[in-house]
């Protein structure tokens, strides 16, 4: 699914390339994220959402146009999470609350329409790479896979060289612990809100 979805994007991308305008530029901004744990296996303890984190990232941003028709390709470094309840198997004691961080390099790679060359709507898949990974003090990017796949979808505007734009995303990773033979999946949601200028093109 992942190749017929990427081949598309490229014959997608080769069709509009010679006759499209080009935006290069860059762009910040904040996220709210959640963690959602799911598929325990071994585990001792259980996990529950407990509160969102304030995330940010940073990175840039290029835009093709033809006919109203968009391909966007950018990369990103990105610091994101969430806080879970952590309590025992079974009795529900102990109570705790501790926080997922993640830093990562993500490289989405969006299509969409622009409406009256102000208003866009997007969505693509996106590529994930782990720089590193906590749970409270825990490192956990050993134990985590390094690269993955997500999406993301939303709408944005331009305003002459500004660019804003609310999506929302979903990251999942497998938490793999062979020594204790426990394994779990993390699912990884933020709102993200961003600014950028285009440095090059309109």
């Amino acid at each position: 699914m992942k190749k017929i979805l990427m081949l598309t994007l490229v014959m997608f991308t080769t069709g509009i390339v010679a006759k499209a305008q080009i935006s290069l530029g860059l762009k910040a901004g904040v996220s709210s994220s959640q963690v959602d744990v799911k598929n325990l296996k071994n585990s001792i303890s259980e996990f529950n959402t407990a509160d969102d984190i304030t995330g940010y990232h940073a990175g840039a941003f290029l835009r093709l146009k033809a006919a109203g028709f968009l391909l966007q390709p950018e990369a990103y470094f990105t610091s994101t999470g969430g806080k879970v309840k952590v309590s025992d198997t079974g009795s529900g004691t102990n109570v705790q609350t501790e926080k997922f961080t993640f830093n990562r390099l993500d490289v989405p790679l969006l299509v969409g329409y622009n409406f009256f060359n102000v208003v866009r709507l997007q969505a693509g898949p996106v590529a994930s790479v782990l720089v590193n990974g906590k749970f409270g003090d825990q490192n956990l990017q050993n134990y985590l896979d390094k690269s993955d796949w997500g999406w993301q979808a939303g709408a944005g505007f331009d305003i002459g060289n500004f660019t804003a734009d609310l999506r929302y995303e979903n990251v999942k990773r497998e938490y793999t612990n062979s020594n204790q033979n426990t394994s779990f999946d993390i699912d990884n949601q933020q709102f993200i809100l961003s600014l950028g200028f285009k440095l090059l093109g309109k």
